[in-house]
């Protein structure tokens, strides 16, 4: 009886002892894929972006995952799996599109998948536009044997630009000049009367266009009008009106007539505004405020041109003009008036800018500068002195603020009859 209970004991204890050794382990699902690159919502990504992510196992097992991309959130496709990397470079993808992916972690059992991400990626670089606008102009004769070659040329993706020059006695001109970072090039001592052939190759990134074979003729020699100089406003100023005018000072030589190019905006190489202008003052229309201008003057005698540098100045707040003058008195239009009579009027300025008057008084409506009587002042009134009886006089205000000025309408009063 003994030997059987003892091996009744054995096994109950030998059972009890495996259940308290039980090594079975609940497995925990991966953590859910983050830190995405590129980041959610990003933009101007690479069409060959490399995507990457972040992803942890608290059990620490090996883990395998599966990407999903697509261009609309209804159409996320696998695009690869099994892959045990935090990265994966997708094939190249379409410029300016927008793209969403998302991630899925294996490890072995159980699986987590995270949110869904996107992105953009850049649009399509182009190449520069054809180079064009030359000067000299194509076929143009007698230019001087020291030209400066000027063209245009822009890139639509605002990468930066960079120039060959060919020029040549040859109609396939040869390289002169590489890798220029500006849009003009002087040359020297070329031959007299001799066709000249030249070209300009643009480039950016890794696009390049190659501009049209322009030709000219040298002419026997010219000097070239003097270098545009006293700018105004004066180069760097600041706080200056959005009324401004443009002025310089330029000559020539030989006494050449001159004609202007002038070029202004906010780009710091100014694109052309006006062509073949005469003056040396000119009015661009209302600029805007608080705005870095960059402007130059392109001086042309009829057969060279002559570059001035590049200017440039800060405007300030706008500058509103006067507000019209009003509450003339004498009213217009009354009678009977004293032949001592003092003209009174109202006005001010929506800038608060102290107001300087000019008063014209008449016997016609049609007032001109030979009927002033008063200039730069400062009050709203002035002292006729004694007028004619039974005359009809007409009179009219202009309000001056310092850059803009406001006329009046014409008013008009009568003066009584002589009492005699």
């Amino acid at each position: 009886m003994r030997p059987v209970l003892f091996i009744f004991f054995l096994l109950v204890t030998i059972l009890f002892m495996g259940c308290d050794n039980d090594t079975t382990k609940v497995n925990t699902a991966p953590g859910i894929p983050q830190s995405p690159n590129p980041a959610h919502g990003a933009g101007s990504v690479n069409i060959m972006p490399e995507l990457q992510w972040s992803c942890a196992d608290e059990d620490g097992d090996d883990l395998t995952f599966s990407v999903y991309l697509g261009k609309t959130t209804s159409s996320i496709n696998l695009i690869a799996s099994d892959i045990t990397d935090i990265f994966y470079q997708p094939e190249t993808l379409d410029y300016s599109q927008r793209y969403y992916w998302k991630v899925r972690a294996n490890d072995g059992s159980e699986t987590s998948i995270s949110q869904k991400w996107e992105f953009t990626t850049i649009a399509e670089d182009t190449p520069p536009t054809i180079p064009s606008n030359p000067i000299p102009g194509n076929g143009v004769e007698n230019v001087f044997i020291n030209p400066l070659l000027r063209w245009y040329c822009f890139d639509s993706d605002v990468d930066v630009i960079s120039f060959d020059l060919y020029l040549d006695t040859d109609q396939d001109p040869q390289l002169l000049a590489e890798g220029l970072d500006t849009y003009q090039y002087q040359i020297n001592g070329l031959s007299n009367h001799t066709t000249y052939y030249w070209k300009i190759v643009a480039k950016s990134n890794d696009l390049i266009t190659e501009g049209p074979v322009w030709s000219f003729e040298t002419g026997y020699g010219n000097y070239p009008p003097d270098v545009p100089n006293t700018p105004s406003p004066d180069d760097g100023d600041t706080n200056v009106s959005t009324h401004t005018d443009l002025s310089w000072e330029c000559s020539d030589y030989e006494g050449d007539e001159l004609s202007y190019d002038i070029y202004l905006g906010t780009e710091s190489i100014p694109p052309l505004l006006e062509q073949d202008y005469s003056g040396l003052t000119y009015i661009p229309e209302e600029l805007n405020p608080l705005t870095t201008y960059y402007w130059q003057i392109d001086a042309y005698d009829g057969y060279n041109h002559t570059l001035s540098p590049i200017w440039h100045f800060t405007t300030g707040v706008t500058n509103h003009p006067p507000d019209t003058p009003y509450m003339p008195r004498p009213a217009d239009g009354s009678d009977d008036e004293s032949v001592c009579a003092m003209l009174r009027w109202s006005c001010s300025d929506p800038d608060g800018d102290v107001l300087m008057y000019k008063v014209y008084l008449g016997t016609i409506p049609n007032l001109t500068e030979q009927d002033i009587i008063a200039l730069g002042i400062t009050d709203e009134n002035i002292e006729l002195g004694t007028l004619e009886y039974y005359t009809t006089y007409y009179w009219k205000i202009t309000a001056h603020d310092g850059e803009l000025t406001t006329t009046s309408p014409v008013w008009s009063f009568t003066t009584e009859i002589s009492s005699k």
